[in-house]
């Protein structure tokens, strides 16, 4: 039920950046992307390939949205919760 009605609903860059802020999000702060999804590959055993794309295109799209690399935009170095 869940996917059907997922199926129909139309993504904006809100819910794009929401995905992408999920995809450099950890515990400690923001984490390379890279590194956030090995991280979740080694605590469940595997991270879908189409996923692990979609996040790269992701970053692509709002670095490109942007003219910034999303390591800058969203303070990586210094930013601490």
């Amino acid at each position: 039920m869940i996917k059907a009605a997922l199926f129909h609903v139309i993504f904006d860059d809100y819910d794009r950046l929401i995905q992408l802020c999920d995809s450099l999000a950890g515990s400690e702060g923001v984490m390379d992307m890279e590194e956030r999804m090995l991280d979740v590959k080694r605590r469940y055993g595997s991270y879908p390939q189409d996923k692990w794309d979609s996040n790269l295109r992701l970053k692509e799209y709002f670095e490109k949205r942007t003219g910034k690399n999303i390591y800058d935009v969203v303070e990586k170095e210094t930013y601490k919760p």
